[in-house]
């Protein structure tokens, strides 16, 4: 699934949740503290897979991942910042330092 339809599905998802009775219209302030709570999560995983691996979750870790991700997404577009074009812009300043290290 490329970007563009995985952005789509997430926002129809949330969309549809932000609509529900007695449930309040995700804000940048929500989303942004779901992401921090998605990123303890995964916080809470690597730590447990260092110092308590009996509480470490490998299905638990991916499950916060792509939740972390999910608010990225509604972050992004609640700042009308258009993913796709970041992310091409974030791999190609990647590539151009890789280039410049490695021709140095």
């Amino acid at each position: 699934m490329d970007i563009k339809q995985f952005q789509k599905e997430i926002l129809e998802v949330f969309s549809q949740m932000d609509e529900m009775p007695n449930r309040r219209k995700h804000t940048k302030q929500s989303a942004l503290i779901h992401l921090m709570e998605e990123i303890g999560e995964i916080a809470r995983q690597v730590t447990s897979e260092f110092h308590r691996l009996e509480k470490f979750d490998k299905e638990n870790l991916g499950t916060e991942l792509a939740d972390t991700l999910m608010f990225i997404v509604v972050l992004a577009q609640l700042y009308e910042v258009d993913l796709s074009k970041e992310m091409q812009e974030s791999i190609s300043r990647v590539k151009q330092k890789i280039a410049e290290i490695t021709t140095s």
